[in-house]
């Protein structure tokens, strides 16, 4: 459950946290398109490493660990999955394996920094003056809100059945999962619920209507977020021309 920590927004008043949100979706894109160029372990290391300073500059390094570390399982996952196709001769050098683990945590760290340091409410602005129709800037900000707060509910309804005597985390795998197949009545049930008060106070609201949006707030780019963009666009050129003309070393087993 430590894995839905990593993508709540923390409010704070650090540099990060200032800096427009399209910018910090840019950054996060960067993150991924660098990922994508490379499949040697220490490009994809280096990658992980920039991430560090970043999330100690919007101070939310400990939340950002804690997605890390609730990863470890794909991520072991990812490394087992290619280590076979190593193994069945897929030409593919023994740092491989390690490697598209290591891009796997580099993406979906990246994006929980994102998360991390940006409100749904600055998230959707950003959308909505983007020109994107707001029926998708609803959709994904309300998935934004709602998916830690089904992740709350769903570690209530364990801590209720543990309550009763419910045996969650003894057995192999198999007998796990089995267990926990009942716990998706009662969080199906609440969902249910929770969507029909949605809609509801939607309605009540005029949601539909018709009418031309306001916002109170409009986003504009600062000094910082230009500097920002340009570092990115930077650091993604730089990341190419590695790519095209220097070669990154493999690590030999």
């Amino acid at each position: 459950m430590m894995v839905y920590k990593g993508f709540m927004f923390k409010k704070a008043d650090t540099p990060m946290h200032r800096l427009d949100p399209r910018v910090k979706f840019l950054l996060a894109i960067a993150f991924l398109v660098c990922s994508l160029l490379f499949e040697e372990f220490l490009a994809l290391a280096a990658l992980t490493a920039a991430l560090i300073p970043l999330a100690w500059a919007g101070r939310v390094l400990k939340e950002w660990l804690q997605t890390l570390k609730g990863l470890g399982f794909l991520a072991v996952f990812i490394f087992a999955v290619n280590l076979v196709f190593i193994f069945f001769g897929s030409g593919k050098p023994w740092e491989f394996p390690a490697a598209m683990a290591l891009r796997f945590v580099v993406v979906v760290s990246a994006f929980s920094l994102f998360f991390l340091v940006t409100s749904p409410d600055e998230f959707g602005l950003a959308l909505q003056q983007s020109k994107i129709p707001f029926d998708i800037v609803f959709a994904l900000t309300m998935a934004i809100r709602f998916v830690p707060v089904l992740a709350l509910e769903i570690q209530s309804i364990v801590d209720a059945q543990r309550s009763k005597g419910l045996e969650l985390d003894r057995g192999n795998i198999l007998v796990r999962i089995k267990r926990r197949i009942p716990l998706l009545v009662p969080l199906i049930v609440s969902s249910v619920k929770r969507s029909l008060e949605i809609a509801e106070a939607m309605e009540a609201r005029g949601y539909g209507s018709g009418r031309p949006r306001t916002s109170l707030y409009q986003l504009k780019f600062k000094f910082e977020d230009h500097m920002a963009v340009a570092a990115v666009i930077a650091a993604i050129a730089l990341s190419i021309y590695i790519r095209l003309q220097i070669p990154v070393p493999v690590l030999r087993f």
